[in-house]
């Protein structure tokens, strides 16, 4: 979001032309924010110092929850224990029983895209998941996890022969066509969530500029973003959810295919 309404429609007015056309424009250009004093002195852009506050906060409430854990736990060891369970018993009911050992990687990446999804949506802070280089970076994290972890638990020759497909003798076909998927996933992953987040982020500044424009006309504020806004609270945990949701899917496709694969060459008794 932008530093205020008044230089939320100075820098649509200015910059609207300029960005028509050219979308690495629009990503590559933030409106100052409350941390821009810090992201200018270390030469960052913006969304990476949000990004910093965001991994601090959890890191900070994650730290504080489980200090002085007990068997009545406080309110921070209360919330956790219940953000905790919701998420295990969520994973364990797509994944199966397994789903809870994959949750320190699939609940991180829910919360962490929570937060930032949610961030942009205080004014004088920005969103993360507007930017490409923040999904990007997220779904290849989460690729290579998928792929590190069906590496692990079916072997390296179990994977390769998954990416081969059955029968052997159509490999060359199969290959390729397997490769392209895998790819596919990371790339689908980061396009939903930048597009879902980035392109609400810009209706909310469109909203904000004309509210200042009206407000010219009856010399009232009003706040024709906010209906939106409450929106996005929405939006922003569906996004967090599918996101985390497709990796939990994946992984747990790999994990189906190899307990079909082990039961198939396993002795009948």
């Amino acid at each position: 979001m932008a530093a205020g309404a008044e230089h939320v429609a100075e820098q649509v007015a200015e910059h609207g032309a300029e960005h028509a056309g050219h979308s690495t424009s629009v990503f590559a250009h933030e409106p100052g924010t409350w941390v821009h004093p810090i992201a200018k002195a270390v030469h960052l852009p913006d969304y990476i110092v949000v990004s910093w506050v965001v991994i601090l906060a959890l890191s900070l409430f994650a730290f504080f929850a489980t200090r002085r854990r007990s068997l009545v736990p406080g309110k921070l060891q209360g919330m956790a224990e219940l953000i905790v369970d919701g998420l295990n018993n969520y994973l364990k009911s797509i994944m199966g029983e397994e789903g809870p050992k994959y949750a320190p990687l699939i609940s991180s990446l829910f919360l962490y895209i929570l937060c930032i999804n949610m961030i942009g949506l205080i004014p004088g802070l920005v969103s993360p998941s507007a930017n490409p280089n923040t999904t990007v970076s997220l779904a290849i994290l989460t690729f290579l996890s998928v792929q590190t972890i069906a590496i692990v638990k079916t072997g390296p020759v179990a994977y390769l022969k998954h990416l081969c497909g059955e029968p052997l003798w159509l490999a060359p076909l199969a290959l390729p066509i397997h490769i392209i998927g895998e790819l596919a996933k990371p790339l689908s992953l980061s396009i939903r969530l930048l597009g879902n987040i980035f392109g609400e982020d810009m209706v909310i500044v469109q909203l904000v500029g004309m509210g200042v424009l009206i407000m010219g006309f009856v010399h009232f504020p009003i706040p024709v973003q906010l209906p939106l806004m409450f929106f996005g609270l929405f939006t922003s945990f569906v996004q967090a959810l599918v996101f985390s949701t497709l990796a939990a899917i994946y992984i747990s496709l790999f994990i189906a295919h190899h307990g079909d694969h082990h039961e198939a060459h396993s002795p009948h008794h």
